[in-house]
C-alpha cells in the first residue's frame, strides 16, 4: 500500500509538471503552443547576476543530421530560456547515432570541453570506474530535486557505487512486455482465437492453421526472432544477464532465486527454446532462408506476405503504427511479462572535468522535468520543424510530408532521452488515459533481484570480445531453428570454454558476491 501510494504521488508530481501540454490529461486535444508552454513551465526565474554558466551537451540524433544554422538555431532557442531559468548557457553537440558513442569518447579522452553526456549503448560502470563521471550526490537535493521527486523506484540503483550516485537512467518505456505482432485480417478470416496465446508455445498451433491457409507466405519474420529469446528467457523463465545482453551473454546469467552465474547455453530452458524454434524452422514456418536472409521486417511486413514478428510492447500502440507504416492490419498478442534487469538503461553524466557542476546537473534537472526544453530538443521549433494538429500530436508542418525531412530532424526516441513522458505525442502514440496508464505500468514494473549490479569486463575485454565474436557466428541460425541444436549447442559451449567464458564468468560471480555482500 505504501508503495502504491508513493508511486501515485510521483505520478501526479510528472502530470503537475505537465499539465500544459494537455497530452497527458484527458487526451491531447487542447495542448498549447510551445511559446505558451515556454512561459508556465518556467516558474521562479534565476535571480543570479553573475554571468551565465557556460555548458557542452552532447546528444544524438536518429535521423538526418541538420545543417549547422539549424542546430546553431535550436541552440539559440535554448539559451534563450535557460539563460532566464538556470543563468546557464548550452553548447549542442549532435552526432548520429551511429557515432555517439566513439565521438563522445574521443571528446572525453582528449580532454575537449564536454559537461553532459550518455553512456548510450554501452555499460556506465567504465566511466564510473575511470573517473570519467562525476559524484553527483551532493546535487540530487538541490539542482536535482525535482528530477528525483519523479524517477521512479530504484531509479538511481544502476548509477550508484559503494552509496555515491554518478548519474541518471533515461525514464521512458523500460516495461516491456515479449509479445507478438501479427495480420489481424488473417487470423479473423481463419478464426483463430488469439485472446487464447499467453505463451510462445501456444502460437505452435496458430502457425500451422497460418501455413495451412498461406503454404507460400512467410509465417514468422526472423529478423527479430531475438526478442523471442529476450522474451522467454528473462522474462518468463526470469534469467538476468547481469549488465549483459539477454539474447547473446557470454559472460553468464544467474536465475531470480539463485545468484549462482551460469552459462545460458548449458541451460535446459535455453535448449528447450532453441528446440521449440527448430520445430518452427522444420514446419516451415521460419523461411529457409531465414538465417542468411537480407530482407528487412520492413520489406517483409509492407509485401504482404509475412504473419507476423516477434517484439517488445513496451508501446501498446505497436500494432496500430504497423498497421499504418506497413499498409496491413495488424494486431499484438502478450506472450510473457516484463521485467527490469541489473544494467538497465542508458545513464546520462556529468563529466568530472566540468567546471561548473552545478550548472550542468540544473540543466539535466530540465531533462526530466521540463517540457519545453525536451520538446525543442527532441522535435524543434514549433511552427518550423513541427506543428500540432488538432488533438495536440506532433506532424510535418506545412510543406513538408514527414518530420524526417524538416530541417531540424532530432526527433529523439524515448530509449535516449531523458524522461519521455514530457514530449508531445506523435501520430499513433500514447497520449491522454493512454500515456497515463503506460506511466503507471513502468512505475510499477517488477525490478530483478539484482537490480542495480554493474558487471565490470574490463581487466578481460579480450576474452570478452573473443566470445562475442564466437557468438556471433552461431546466434541466429540457433534464434530461428536453422542449425542442429545438440551438435551445435556442444560446439559453441566448446569454443566459448576454449575463448575464456569461464573466466568471465568466475570474474562476474565473484563481482556478483560482492555486490550481494553489500546490500
Amino acid at each position: 500500500m505504501r508503495k502504491e501510494k508513493h508511486m501515485k504521488k510521483k505520478i501526479l508530481a510528472l502530470l503537475m509538471a505537465t499539465v500544459t501540454m494537455g497530452s497527458l490529461l484527458g487526451g491531447c486535444g487542447g495542448a498549447q503552443s510551445s511559446d505558451t508552454t515556454k512561459q508556465e513551465s518556467s516558474g521562479e526565474e534565476s535571480s543570479d547576476s553573475e554571468e551565465p554558466a557556460e555548458i557542452v551537451f552532447a546528444y544524438m540524433t536518429q535521423n538526418n543530421m541538420p545543417e549547422s544554422s539549424d542546430l546553431e538555431r535550436i541552440q539559440n532557442l535554448i539559451n534563450d530560456y535557460t539563460e532566464e531559468k538556470i543563468n546557464t548557457k548550452v553548447k549542442l553537440v549532435l552526432f548520429s547515432n551511429s557515432d555517439y558513442v566513439n565521438q563522445v569518447n574521443l571528446m572525453l579522452a582528449s580532454g575537449e570541453q564536454l559537461d553532459l553526456f550518455q553512456a548510450y549503448n554501452t555499460s556506465h560502470l567504465k566511466y564510473i570506474q575511470d573517473g570519467t563521471a562525476l559524484d553527483i550526490t551532493d546535487y540530487l537535493d538541490d539542482e536535482l530535486k525535482e528530477t528525483t521527486e519523479i524517477i521512479y523506484d530504484d531509479f538511481l540503483a544502476p548509477t550508484t557505487v559503494e552509496g555515491k550516485t554518478y548519474g541518471i537512467v533515461n525514464m521512458g518505456s523500460n516495461y516491456v512486455p515479449g509479445g507478438f505482432t501479427y495480420r489481424s485480417d488473417i487470423t479473423d478470416e481463419l478464426g483463430i482465437d488469439m485472446s487464447q496465446v499467453t505463451s510462445p508455445e501456444d502460437l505452435t498451433d496458430v502457425f500451422a492453421k497460418v501455413q495451412e491457409a498461406y503454404p507460400n507466405m512467410t509465417i514468422i519474420d526472423p529478423n527479430r526472432a531475438n526478442a523471442l529469446f529476450e522474451s522467454y528467457l528473462g522474462k518468463i523463465v526470469g534469467f538476468d544477464p547481469l549488465g549483459d545482453n539477454i539474447a547473446s551473454t557470454v559472460s553468464g546469467v544467474a536465475y531470480q532465486d539463485d545468484a549462482t552465474v551460469v552459462d545460458i547455453y548449458e541451460t535446459p530452458e535455453f535448449k528447450d527454446l532453441c528446440n521449440l524454434t527448430r520445430s518452427w524452422f522444420e514446419a516451415g514456418y521460419y523461411a529457409s532462408d531465414a538465417a542468411t536472409t537480407t530482407a528487412t521486417t520492413a520489406e517483409l511486413l509492407m509485401s504482404g506476405n509475412c504473419f507476423g514478428t516477434f517484439c517488445g510492447l513496451g508501446n501498446p500502440k505497436m500494432a496500430q503504427q504497423y498497421s499504418a507504416n506497413y499498409g496491413q492490419p495488424f494486431e499484438n498478442v502478450q506472450i510473457s511479462d516484463s521485467m527490469i534487469w541489473a544494467g538497465n538503461g542508458n545513464a546520462w553524466m556529468v563529466n568530472s572535468s566540468c567546471e561548473n557542476p552545478s550548472a550542468a546537473c540544473k540543466f539535466l534537472n530540465l531533462l526530466y522535468t521540463d517540457e519545453y526544453v525536451d520538446n525543442l530538443l527532441v522535435f524543434g521549433e514549433e511552427g518550423v520543424d513541427y506543428q500540432l494538429d488538432e488533438n495536440g500530436c506532433v506532424v510535418a508542418p506545412e510543406g513538408y510530408t514527414d518530420l524526417n525531412s524538416v530541417a531540424y530532424t532530432a526527433n529523439m526516441n524515448y530509449f535516449f532521452w531523458g524522461n519521455k513522458w514530457l514530449t508531445y505525442p506523435v501520430v499513433g502514440g500514447l497520449y491522454g488515459e493512454e500515456r497515463e496508464a503506460n506511466m503507471k505500468q513502468n512505475y510499477e514494473g517488477e525490478h530483478s533481484n539484482y537490480y542495480g549490479f554493474l558487471y565490470d569486463y574490463s581487466d578481460k575485454e579480450a576474452e570478452y570480445t573473443a566470445c562475442l565474436n564466437i557468438v556471433e557466428e552461431y546466434k541466429k541460425s540457433l534464434w530461428v531453428g536453422a542449425a542442429d541444436v545438440d551438435k551445435t549447442l556442444a560446439e559453441l559451449t566448446k569454443r566459448l570454454k576454449a575463448a575464456g567464458m569461464e573466466d568471465l564468468m568466475q570474474e562476474k560471480q565473484e563481482q556478483l558476491d560482492a555486490w550481494m555482500s553489500s546490500k
